[in-house]
């Protein structure tokens, strides 16, 4: 950031900048109200910061940025290069036709429903077992995990 001259004159973002220090400061009890509309009236007089200067002097500087505290606990980043210990997880080992092959057991039982629905429907005429094409690949899915530990 450039260093300014007492000489030089400031932008209307100084001012507004200057006035929100004030209303601060006159927020916090700094300043009283007689007080802070004297250094009110002549901030908008003033034109260099020169002159600026002397209206916020006795007052404590601004801090521009808190840091929130949830990320003041936080570990910091590794280093670059490094990658950081993963966490396993504790799920409990599902038991059954479900954890033994997942969602596909669903598809699977959804198509005897249907070709039962269809035996059903003809009058005792069952069609040939077509799901047994799902079945196989389901069953040797089944069970080559069966006596796999996670």
């Amino acid at each position: 950031m450039p260093q300014y001259q007492p000489h030089q004159r400031f932008t209307e973002a100084d001012r507004d900048k200057i006035a929100g220090r004030l209303r601060d400061a006159f927020a916090d009890g700094r300043l009283d109200q007689p007080e802070f509309t004297h250094r009110l009236d002549q901030l908008y007089s003033v034109q260099t910061y020169g002159e600026l200067e002397p209206l916020v002097r006795d007052l404590p500087p601004v801090r521009t940025y808190q840091t929130p505290a949830v990320v003041q606990d936080a570990k910091p980043a590794p280093a670059p290069g490094q990658f950081p210990e993963r966490q396993k997880k504790n799920q409990p080992q599902q038991r059954g036709a479900h954890g033994l092959a997942g969602g596909f057991t669903g598809v699977v039982l959804i198509n005897v429903v249907i070709w039962a629905v269809i035996g059903i429907a003809n009058g005792g005429h069952w069609p040939h077992f077509w799901p047994v094409w799902l079945l196989i690949p389901w069953a040797f899915f089944a069970l080559s995990n069966l006596g796999k530990r996670r």
